[in-house]
């Protein structure tokens, strides 16, 4: 599994690829040249790069090799105004809903602004610099993946780890923000990495009609806690905007 790890790098490209020999070998950062990197802020904080689709969307092409490079323009970070949606009440660590529910209007912005502004609150009121995001590659992943991608990025966490085509279990997203350095080495309790989110419904269907989930994995690599989502629930019912 090779990963793709987002950076503050002024200009970088990459190419990658997997085979079926290093599917289940032990994870290895991608690197070139120069920092690689999929988002970029400006130093003063205010701008991001226009953001670089990674994924195809259901019914696009399958890419083995993934390319990309920084051409794109820069973007003002633009605050969006937004109301809160019921029915937000996480379960265990994080929340499922149908696809459906999912892909309406500021649905995963919602709930993914409140999600980072919980784990500020939770630490010490801070930002985050280092985020895994990874699924379980069902339906609406690669989508799901680039919005929660803009949201970090535009809330100005800097480093944004995402396995190649964006797929990895549950626990091995555990074990990456408990081991993994930006060198690919480590062992458990060096982690960098300060929290996980990971885009599974765990053993329910997943597909059109079907369900789909965001949960959270703490600094441990831990699920969140009660107390995490039930701060969370709290945050969904007062947001007013998001980045």
């Amino acid at each position: 599994m090779k990963f793709i790890a987002a950076t503050t790098a002024v200009t970088a490209s990459l190419s990658a690829s997997i085979s079926q020999s290093e599917a289940f070998a032990r994870p290895a950062f991608l690197t070139s040249s120069s920092p690689t990197y999929f988002l970029q802020r400006q130093a003063d904080g205010n701008a991001v790069k226009s953001f670089l689709s990674l994924f195809p969307s259901r019914g696009g092409a399958t890419y083995t090799n993934l390319q990309m490079s920084t051409t794109a323009s820069s973007n003002e970070v633009i605050t969006v105004a937004t109301n809160p949606i019921e029915g937000m009440r996480p379960g265990t660590s994080g929340l499922r809903k149908k696809v459906e529910v999912w892909q309406g209007k500021n649905y995963v912005e919602n709930f993914i602004q409140s999600l980072i502004d919980t784990a500020v609150d939770a630490n010490g009121g801070k930002m985050l610099d280092t985020i895994v995001v990874a699924g379980d590659g069902r339906y609406y992943n690669n989508e799901a993946i680039q919005t929660i991608a803009r949201l970090l990025a535009a809330n100005g966490i800097q480093n944004i780890w995402i396995p190649q085509h964006g797929i990895m279990s549950t626990p091995a997203v555990s074990a990456v923000i408990r081991r993994r350095t930006s060198n690919g080495e480590g062992k458990d309790g060096d982690g960098e990495a300060q929290g996980g989110i990971v885009l599974t419904a765990s053993h329910n269907p997943g597909g059109p009609g079907e369900d789909f989930g965001i949960k959270y994995n703490e600094g441990l690599g831990q699920p969140a806690g009660e107390e995490f989502t039930e701060a969370l629930y709290k945050t969904t019912l007062a947001i007013s905007s998001y980045k």
